[in-house]
């Protein structure tokens, strides 16, 4: 764009007003400080203030601000609210601060309301309204005001800034809330859409399609200048327990946030594997598929055991059977003994009709895992279980089937088939005095090196969506992550969980040091 220039004097303007702010909360003291303006903000308001198209008129429209927990996301927000509301040269600006529940939405404007009570000059001249959750500028009539999709429609609303916070949060429930803000700002001159994030887990979220965009205007694949991205994070494939990656998703390192805390954080994690997702998301920035994994990936990629599925034809094997509702995925899981373990072969079915539409939607790649053989396609729409159950049984004459453990769901069309072969059916309970002892015992044998598998990412993929839900007495089993959200999928591990169950692999008591990181003899 040849008309673009540079104005380092309303990024002067801009840095000066940010430093005589002052900050009452998350000081190192505890007392009153005079806003510092970090390197990572100063970025923020230079390209953010500092490009123009034209004399009043700035480049950027749009800023993906994605940083880890801690590192002053909700202050900066505040602080460029405060900018366009008080230096700003529109008439009767409309900044809106807008999260998925009140008490996110507060959060920014509080901030924005400290900062003001707490210079001379904005007290004077500002009105806060506490009770309405917004601040007037009477000078250009100008309005600040927190915003929250639990409130009535948006519509209708001409905003000139909107402020999205911890976009992650939000779930297609607020698509609504969402699109409104987006679109409502055709007739303002400089309008202006922050997004202050940190990763998530749920990558059809409305964050995650953004985080996505802003990936691809930074990478150079998609060329918009009115786009700014700036992503701080630990690369995914790096060593989540190396604190010298740790500044790259934590820019305020070493000033606001401390190597100590973060250190403690992780400790925690590696003394708890059930926290490690959630230090990776708040701290390193990275999207995980579950809040809380269970069991990480590593120590089950440390179990696949290349080509130990090929040749199984006629040994003794246990199934679990988990039939999905009519368009998701179906899972069949056979466990064979093996020398005092398990040999684990997966199974999975997907209706063949708008299969390349559900792994567009879902962002699951379901089509590729058809092609490449992982999954198998039923006809039609829906799954046809008679189709299924025809082929299972196909698989009983390969194999030495003994029993089969089911869940009751759905079985109901498709049990005569079963009982008229020699296969046994055992029903197995969804309920924690069910699932507890063999879901133990599956993450054991993990542990253990005694459970072997050919790497099928569809498993892989489910086991990476599971967490687990405890009861009062100490029991768990296997949940996603949000169950609302129809996109996660762990029927392959429950189907594990139900074929494992049925099979004696020696000793089934759980060691106590297993996942402590002690070394047993």
């Amino acid at each position: 764009m040849a008309d673009v220039f540079y104005d380092q004097r309303a990024v002067n303007i801009a840095c000066e007003f940010a430093e005589s702010m002052v900050l009452t909360k998350s000081t190192k003291s505890g007392r009153p400080e005079k806003l510092t303006l970090l390197p990572h903000t100063r970025k923020l308001l230079a390209n953010l203030y500092g490009w123009r198209r034209d004399v009043g008129v700035r480049l950027i429209r749009k800023v993906y601000f994605g940083l880890g927990r801690k590192n002053a996301k909700t202050q900066i927000a505040a602080l460029i609210a405060l900018l366009e509301l008080f230096l700003t040269d529109e008439m009767s600006p409309e900044i809106y601060m807008a999260a998925k529940d009140r008490d996110q939405a507060s959060v920014c404007f509080q901030a924005a309301a400290d900062m003001i009570n707490a210079h001379d000059e904005l007290r004077e001249l500002a009105i806060i309204t506490p009770s309405r959750k917004t601040i007037h500028n009477p000078v250009n009539n100008g309005l600040i005001k927190a915003l929250s999709s639990e409130g009535r429609s948006k519509h209708g609303l001409n905003p000139s800034v909107v402020i999205f916070d911890e976009l992650h949060a939000w779930t297609p429930a607020e698509q609504e809330l969402y699109d409104a803000l987006t679109t409502g700002s055709g007739a303002r001159k400089n309008p202006l859409q922050i997004i202050t994030t940190t990763a998530g887990t749920e990558q059809q979220s409305i964050c995650y399609r953004e985080y996505e965009y802003a990936q691809r205007v930074a990478a150079g694949i998609v060329e918009d200048p009115t786009y700014l991205p700036l992503i701080y994070e630990v690369p995914a494939d790096a060593d989540w327990t190396d604190e010298s990656l740790w500044s790259l998703a934590n820019p305020a390192l070493g000033s606001i946030l401390s190597l100590a805390d973060l250190r403690e954080h992780r400790d925690k994690a590696l003394e708890q594997p059930s926290e490690q997702n959630k230090f990776r998301r708040l701290y390193l920035n990275q999207w995980v598929n579950a809040e809380t994994q269970w069991i990480s990936l590593k120590e089950w990629d440390a179990c696949k055991v290349d080509g130990c599925t090929d040749r199984l034809d006629g040994r003794e094997c246990y199934g679990g059977l988990d039939l999905s509702a009519t368009t998701d995925l179906t899972a069949f899981v056979l466990a064979f003994p093996d020398k005092g373990g398990v040999i684990l072969k997966p199974m999975f079915w997907v209706p063949a009709e708008g299969l390349a539409e559900k792994s567009k939607r879902d962002r699951v790649p379901y089509d590729v895992w058809v092609k490449q053989g992982w999954i198998r396609t039923t006809p039609g729409k829906a799954i046809d279980y008679s189709f299924i159950t025809h082929q299972i049984l196909q698989d009983a004459k390969r194999y030495n089937l003994r029993r089969v453990a089911y869940d009751r769901w759905g079985m109901d069309s498709i049990f005569s088939a079963f009982e008229s072969s020699n296969i046994e059916m055992a029903k197995f309970g969804q309920g924690h005095g069910s699932m507890s002892t063999p879901s133990k015992q599956f993450e054991i044998s993990i542990l253990r090196r005694q459970l072997k598998h050919d790497g099928n990412p569809v498993l892989r993929w489910n086991l990476d969506c599971t967490t687990t839900e405890s009861d009062a007495a100490g029991g768990i089993k296997p949940v996603k992550p949000h169950r609302e959200r129809s996109s996660k999928r762990i029927d392959g591990v429950v189907a594990s969980i139900m074929a494992m169950a049925q099979v004696d692999i020696g000793d089934k008591t759980p060691n106590p040091y297993a996942t402590r990181g002690f070394v047993t003899i």
